[in-house]
Formats: structure tokens, C-alpha cells, sequence
């Protein structure tokens, strides 16, 4: 067994997750990932359903979706993940400052979702995501913070694309308290002048496979830093929509490729 769980998240495949499952599946189980993220569902039924069509394929569901987030912690209990979502305070604006009063309502608005994780056993994480109340790492130590029982979704891309280093993450308190992995690269048409608060995603910049952003991210680094501070959970490789360059099965073939090259 590798260092890491490495899965590979859905949302490149689109409406094709949902529409053609198990030829997805089955891409995903022959690219030689060991689980999945990005299944969802309404009803204990679907979920069982869905959860058997992934194992028939050597894939462990992780962080799987709910429309109630209580729900979506009992089902990744259920599943024997330690790691569940919960739901995402979302910015004003992206790059608006968050005041000491957006924290404490965020605190309180989590505070369910948070509870539901310890009564479980579940460490309950916030996505690092462009448009949420966690875009840059200061975001991130200012949130958990303010939530003692918080954990981090640490999403390499989207930090990147606001603008932060998400290395900076392994020199602060909360490098021990990363719940979850959404690991990729970004591209900026041109990288000295992109904001993530004036600029457009799918126009002047993208997400990218790992090793193919232009931003500086060393992806074999982030690997080792969390080697580093002894992280245990899944590694998630994701390209967020829209991806041009490639039909998805083919890009998660390259990451999965790109991380053997450096040992994972």
C-alpha cells in the first residue's frame, strides 16, 4: 500500500457521473485510484446502490453527498470515513474581508453540522474554495480558530487561485487539523496579472492537471508536507469543470501518473 489513499473526484466527468456511472467507474477503478469522491444521494436506497456499483469496482466511496448535512455525516460514518463535509459559509464577495462578526455567525451556523460529526466520531471539514469564507490560508487559521471542532478541506487549486501559497498551510497551527485533500494545479493565461476577484475561470484561467499549472505549485512538496504532519486521510485528485483540454478518464489517467512518477 502506497503512503496515501489516492481517489479521484467526479466532477471532470460532468453529467456523465450521473448519466453513464458505471463506464466512469470503471475509468476511474483502470486509471488505479483506490477510491472515489463525488457520488450523491437522496435516499438510503440510492446510497446503497451506489456505494455497491464503487466497490464492484475496487473504489471506496469518500465523502459521499446529501441533500441534509446531518445526513451526509451519519452516511460517511456508515462507510467508515473519518472525514465528512459540512456545509460551506459562503463570501459576500471573492476577496471580501471577512469581519470578526462573519466569523462568529459562520461559528454558529456550523455549530449543527459540528456537533452531528463529534457524536460520530467524524472529523467535519470546511472547503478551501474561491467564493467561501476559506479562500487564502489566513482564512482558513482565522475560521478553525473560530471553531475549535473545525477541520480543513485543504483544496491546492482553489488556494492558488485566490491568490495564497497553500504550502504556507504546513507553517501554522493548523497544518495538524487538515481533514481532507482536494489536490490540483492552476494555469492563469497570464499569472503576474490574475485576480480571482476581478478575473474569469474558464477564460483567463483554469484548473490544471498536477505538474501542468504555470503558478509555481510544487505538487511533490505539498505530498511530503503532508507526509510531514502525519496526515492520514485521502488524498483526492479533482479537476473542477470547465476542462477543455481533455476528455476526463484521460486527465485522471495523467494525474494518477504524475503522482506514481513521485513515489505516491
Amino acid at each position: 500500500m502506497g503512503k496515501f489513499r489516492i481517489a479521484c473526484h467526479l466532477i471532470s466527468w460532468g453529467k456523465q457521473r450521473d448519466e453513464e456511472p458505471e463506464r466512469v467507474l470503471a475509468e476511474v477503478a483502470a486509471a488505479g485510484y483506490d477510491g472515489v469522491e463525488g457520488l450523491r444521494a437522496d435516499n438510503p436506497g440510492d446510497l446503497l446502490a451506489l456505494c455497491a456499483l464503487a466497490r464492484s469496482y475496487g473504489l471506496q466511496p469518500v465523502n459521499v453527498g446529501a441533500r441534509d448535512p446531518q445526513e451526509r455525516v451519519r452516511w460517511n460514518a456508515v462507510l467508515g470515513n473519518g472525514a465528512s463535509e459540512v456545509p460551506s459559509q459562503k463570501r459576500s464577495a471573492r476577496g471580501a474581508p471577512l469581519a470578526e462578526a462573519d466569523l462568529a455567525a459562520a461559528a454558529q451556523t456550523l455549530a449543527p453540522s459540528l456537533a452531528a460529526c463529534a457524536r460520530y466520531g467524524v472529523r467535519g471539514f470546511h472547503h478551501a474554495h474561491m467564493g467561501t469564507f476559506i479562500e487564502t490560508v489566513d482564512d482558513a487559521c482565522r475560521l478553525l480558530a473560530r471553531c475549535p471542532g473545525l477541520w480543513l478541506l485543504w483544496d491546492t487549486g482553489h488556494m492558488l487561485g485566490s491568490g495564497s501559497d497553500p504550502l504556507q498551510v504546513f507553517r501554522t497551527d493548523i497544518a495538524y487539523r487538515i481533514g481532507h485533500v482536494h489536490l490540483k494545479d492552476f494555469h492563469a493565461d497570464a499569472p503576474e496579472r490574475w485576480s480571482h476577484r476581478t478575473g474569469r475561470m474558464g477564460t483567463e484561467a483554469r484548473f490544471a492537471e498536477l505538474g501542468a499549472g504555470n503558478v509555481g505549485f510544487d505538487v511533490g512538496a505539498a505530498m511530503r508536507g503532508l507526509e510531514s504532519v502525519g496526515y492520514q486521510g485521502w488524498v483526492s485528485v479533482e479537476l473542477d469543470r470547465p476542462y477543455p483540454l481533455r476528455p476526463a478518464g484521460e486527465a485522471a489517467v495523467r494525474n494518477r501518473s504524475f503522482l506514481r512518477s513521485l513515489g505516491y
